[in-house]
């Protein structure tokens, strides 16, 4: 197994130090609801040479057993093992709403134990569909966009914790007596939502008063009621609804009675101030709208509707258990410049996705547009010509905000995301400056783990600006391009794989984006390419060289995470796909699927890239079964891997020149790449064991 250890040289003292508990990933997750999580720790070390000969975990129902070595729920005993990741929890049945506190302790080489760790936890959410009380609830019909909900309820006891569990599709924003609850953004994570549906929890406790209280939800469309039109058909997907909500809170006093608030006929709900929302097209928000004080206790809400109580989409509640979307920087633009009377354009001098901060004071009514581009019209103006062709009618990365006239009004929008790095305003009142946008960075918040810098600030630069991309195509999926399209393709998202493991903590977010592909496969074992997907892109967009992406991205996990289980979940479905590709074959050749996408020069053909793809998922799906223990399979898939090989050099390899399909570039690349990855690269874990 892997062991990771860092040593801090020249700090006084001795010994092994055990530190960055996790939990599936996370750091003391809320809510989660896998049944036998996993637990990894970090060793400090100040001195060299260092190594784990063993552990011991235990595991509590409460910090105070913990504090007193009481572990009720696991003790692990002394283990004789390397193991530092993935130790996966063995002790009593883990039931809903459990809290599990944990620590360990480590032998190094000299059989000396450490300290035990610091404390940390982890928490269930709801695993059972009878633990939902709550109902789906919408707005009336005759609410069209951005909806309020609200629900007033009292507290007669002192409190010891509250939790809420919450899906709102297509996004939300959560309030508690008028304070927005957690930092997350475009919640929950884009899903096959007739499918899979994922719900957050949070701590609410110190938001709860005895007393009165007061619960708020905006919601948006997102994915789920996107209702613009496109080229990728979601404007039709099977799910497509309004906007709904499903909440549940539940309050635990101190004399250990429970208080249960859930969504349903008796919220209150009522048109917001946005006006108009789309994921791709931007958002409209109409400030003279604003409820003041709509979210705290007290408001006044005689003139609201009910919530009408729906079925709600059909996908499985499963707990979002991947970092949030965050808002992760703000950059200051470097340039403001008015190309034409009344139109000002401002360069954030970065290309980044998310979107601006307004600052604006003027008239009641005025209405001020921001268009967000990555290039410059010769004129100056913001050009979007090569990027809004994917969007059918309607604006496209806009965003408009009707004032209110009030003084100074800040906003930013909630519910889109925008790729940009130029922003053109108009209807601005007076002139802005600098001091009037700021753009906001939004991208999955994952945990940086990597860096390069070197003396070369070329290189330095190229790493830089693959850092960026990366980040800009997440946002709890990874995509193509954070503006025209927005969508999951599965073979950008493999290239760049191996660079986001190197530089982030992205396997939790991989881990759902794999279900998100589990979700997508047909019976036959057929892929789209892009994933999600409302239906789009299983009769062309798709292929090896796309579809590849669902047993690349899991083995590279496996190399650079030692995570196995995300072998095992998936297994079956790699061997599907594998058969599906060899029912497609003619005497092991594929032909199917984009090939050499948007060649310069010399066309390849899709043979040549769809079989190199076709040989390597044998070879790996052959690797894995070996190492699961499926050892019939192993050698089935190993024999097909020798067939398409053979298959292949007999088709395409010319003996009189050395080279194959003519020696373009694409399929010597294609050659080289496949015969490393498959027979060195991806055959040997982190760990230097052949397999």
């Amino acid at each position: 197994m892997i062991l990771m250890v860092s040593c801090a040289v020249g700090v006084a003292g001795s010994g092994v130090t055990v530190e960055q508990l996790r939990c599936e990933y996370l750091v003391n997750p809320l809510g989660i609801d896998v049944v036998r999580p996993r637990l990894s720790w970090v060793l400090q070390s100040d001195s060299r040479g260092q190594f784990q000969t063993g552990y011991q975990i235990l595991v509590a129902s409460s910090q105070e057993k913990l504090k007193k070595n009481q572990a009720d729920l696991w003790d692990s005993g002394f283990v004789k093992s390397n193991q530092s990741i993935h130790v996966v929890y063995a002790g009593e049945p883990l039931k809903s709403r459990m809290r599990c506190y944990w620590k360990v302790r480590v032998w190094d080489k000299d059989d000396r134990a450490s300290d035990y760790s610091g404390p940390a936890f982890w928490e269930m959410g709801l695993l059972q569909k009878q633990d939902w009380q709550a109902r789906w609830i919408r707005a009336p019909d005759e609410i069209k966009s951005g909806p309020l909900f609200r629900k007033s309820f009292k507290i007669n006891k002192p409190i010891k914790k509250g939790r809420v569990y919450i899906c709102g599709l297509g996004y939300y924003e959560l309030y508690l007596n008028g304070a927005k609850v957690g930092d997350h953004v475009l919640d929950p994570a884009f899903t096959r939502y007739d499918r899979r549906v994922l719900y957050i929890t949070y701590d609410i406790t110190d938001l709860l008063v005895e007393g009165d209280n007061a619960i708020g939800v905006m919601l948006g469309n997102g994915w789920y009621n996107m209702h613009t039109p496109c080229v990728w058909d979601f404007d039709k997907a099977p799910w497509r609804d309004r906007p709904c909500l499903l909440c549940q809170i539940e309050i635990e006093f101190a004399d250990e009675s429970i208080q249960i608030i859930v969504s349903d006929s008796t919220w209150k709900v009522t048109g917001g101030p946005i006006v108009f929302d789309s994921v791709r097209s931007g958002e409209s928000y109409d400030a003279r709208l604003e409820k003041k004080g709509w979210a705290n206790a007290g408001y006044d809400d005689g003139k609201w509707q009910s919530a009408k109580v729906v079925e709600g989409p059909k996908g499985k509640l499963s707990a979002q258990m991947l970092p949030a979307i965050k808002v992760t920087k703000t950059i200051v633009p470097i340039k403001l410049t008015q190309p034409k009377s009344g139109v000002f354009v401002f360069d954030m001098g970065q290309n980044m996705a998310g979107w601006t901060e307004l600052r604006v004071a003027g008239e009641r009514g005025t209405k001020v547009v921001m268009r967000y581009g990555e290039r410059l019209n010769e004129d100056g103006t913001v050009d979007q010509k090569a990027i809004k062709g994917g969007v059918k009618e309607g604006p496209f990365q806009t965003d408009t905000y009707i004032l209110k006239g009030e003084g100074l009004e800040v906003w930013q929008p909630r519910f889109t995301y925008h790729g940009f790095q130029y922003v053109e305003v108009t209807g601005f009142p007076g002139e802005p400056t600098l001091e009037s946008l700021r753009g906001k960075v939004v991208h999955t918040s994952f945990e940086r783990v990597g860096y390069f810098e070197c003396s070369n600030q070329l290189f330095n630069k190229i790493y830089n600006n693959t850092v960026w991309s990366y980040i800009s195509n997440f946002h709890g999926y990874p995509t193509d391009c954070p503006h025209r399209e927005k969508n999951g393709w599965t073979g950008d998202a493999h290239l760049a794989a191996e660079q986001g493991l190197y530089n982030f903590l992205a396997a939790p977010a991989y881990t759902k984006w794999m279900n998100d592909f589990k979700d997508e496969q047909r019976p036959t074992g057929e892929l789209p390419g892009i994933v999600p997907t409302s239906g789009w892109g299983y009769h062309w967009g798709n292929g090896p060289a796309w579809d590849s992406a669902y047993i690349l991205i899991p083995w590279y996990m496996y190399l650079y995470c030692g995570d196995v289980r995300i072998l095992e979940q998936h297994y079956d479905r790699f061997k599907r796909y594998v058969d599906y590709l060899t029912r497609r074959s003619s005497g092991h050749i594929v032909s199917i699927g984009l090939g050499d996408w948007a060649p310069a020069k010399s066309k390849t053909p899709e043979s040549i890239t769809s079989t190199g793809y076709y040989y390597c998922d044998a070879v790996i799906v052959s690797k894995i079964a070996h190492l699961l223990g499926e050892k019939e399979d192993a050698q089935k898939y190993s024999n097909l891997a020798k067939a398409i090989k053979k298959a292949f050099n007999k088709r395409f390899f010319n003996p009189q020149t050395a080279q194959y399909d003519g020696g373009t570039q694409t399929a010597l690349s294609c050659l080289l790449y496949t015969s490393d990855a498959a027979d060195e690269g991806l055959g040997v874990d982190l760990g230097g064991r052949r397999i």
